[in-house]
């Protein structure tokens, strides 16, 4: 009877082992459907950012094209010098502001794909 005993016990054992696999094997899925779901988040955040900045871009094109062509299209005489520069900075500083909202969704997407465990060898 000893070795009834002992396949039994040692049937309980492996599976009580497999009950805990399955439990540590379960957590990691949910780790991950959670790091996944943070990850689309970050990625639709990103893509905002960039749809922004895509707008702000055509916005001052839109402003500066129409700046030269009225100066091309002005009489002569009409218009001083440095008359359009208010604008022509605004829509310079619109194209720094659409820079940062690349760089930092550019930066977004490159986080995702690198081990946070990994020293990143551009930062020493």
């Amino acid at each position: 009877m000893g070795g009834i005993g002992r396949r039994e016990a040692d049937l309980e054992r492996r599976e009580a082992d497999l009950q805990r696999r399955e439990a540590e094997v379960g957590a990691r899925e949910a780790a991950l459907a959670h790091r996944m779901a943070d990850a689309r988040e970050i990625l639709a955040a990103a893509d905002d950012r960039d749809t922004t900045a895509d707008a702000r871009d055509t916005a001052a094109d839109k402003r500066e094209t129409d700046l030269d062509l009225a100066r091309m299209l002005a009489p002569s005489d009409e218009g001083g010098y440095g008359d359009d520069w208010p604008e022509r900075r605004g829509a310079g500083v619109d194209r720094r502001l659409s820079k940062d909202d690349r760089t930092a969704s550019h930066d977004d997407r490159i986080h995702l794909t690198t081990d946070p465990g990994v020293d990143d060898p551009d930062q020493t």
